[in-house]
């Protein structure tokens, strides 16, 4: 010790080799913004899936209504046949916005989850996908001829279509045809906008997607429409 300069010079050596050592922390360095974003996809993806069955209402209310009678008496007096279907509509399409508006103040409020896209885009195009589901049910409720054939018949249709668009399933991980199958379902265009916002797009770069679920929805009316025109058990009471 006295070679080293005594305790005292060893204690001071053992001091500054303890003050020089660095700090090491652990840090998580994965980016939790793009695990959000596909989470948050994939809530939207079921979400349209339920907003198709919530507007499948419509259809089978309709149904019930014509085949207790109540449709039939109701045009017999001075309810026009387009009030009543206009005013059916509204009311589910309200009630398909109320279950939009729920779901996203859960994502924002309750579960704290950031899509990367703000949330009143996300609301215009859901809304627009809402109007398309409440008019496809019209046309279920036209083209059908009872509650359980429309309930089996949408059922079918709406798993299917939500799995085949990449609503539940990305299409990233499906084959090459699969994919070409996808883009002709509705909830792709959805599911599509929603990628593009989240690559830092806007509203106004979704003019195709908007275009075409727009289209979407003048298709099904046109067929709601023209089976609601020759509905022979209609025109007996109008």
């Amino acid at each position: 010790l006295e070679k080293l300069g005594g305790v005292d010079k060893l204690n001071q050596t053992v001091n500054t080799y303890e003050s020089s050592k660095l700090q090491v922390e652990n840090t998580d360095l994965k980016d939790h913004s793009n695990i959000e974003q596909m989470m948050s996809a994939q809530i939207l993806g079921f979400l349209c899936m339920m907003l198709l069955y919530a507007a499948g209402n419509l259809g089978e209310l309709i149904l019930k209504e014509k085949e207790e009678g109540t449709f039939y008496r109701l045009m017999s007096t001075p309810l026009s046949s387009k009030k009543y279907l206009l005013g059916n509509a509204l009311f589910a399409y309200v009630i398909v916005l109320v279950e939009v508006l729920i779901c996203l103040f859960a994502m924002r409020f309750a579960f704290h989850i950031n899509p990367g896209v703000a949330y009143f885009d996300l609301f215009i195009i859901l809304a627009i996908f809402s109007l398309m589901a409440v008019v496809l049910s019209l046309a279920f409720g036209f083209m059908a001829s009872s509650r359980k054939s429309v309930s089996a018949l949408q059922t079918t249709i709406f798993t299917i279509s939500t799995l085949l668009s990449g609503a539940l399933i990305p299409t990233t991980i499906m084959p090459p045809l699969m994919q070409k199958i996808a883009a002709f379902m509705p909830q792709y265009w959805v599911m599509d906008a929603v990628s593009k916002l989240q690559q830092n797009g806007s509203i106004e770069n979704l003019g195709l997607n908007i275009a075409i679920l727009l289209g979407y929805t003048l298709l099904f009316a046109s067929i709601a429409s023209y089976k609601f025109a020759r509905n022979d058990e209609l025109r007996s009471f109008v």
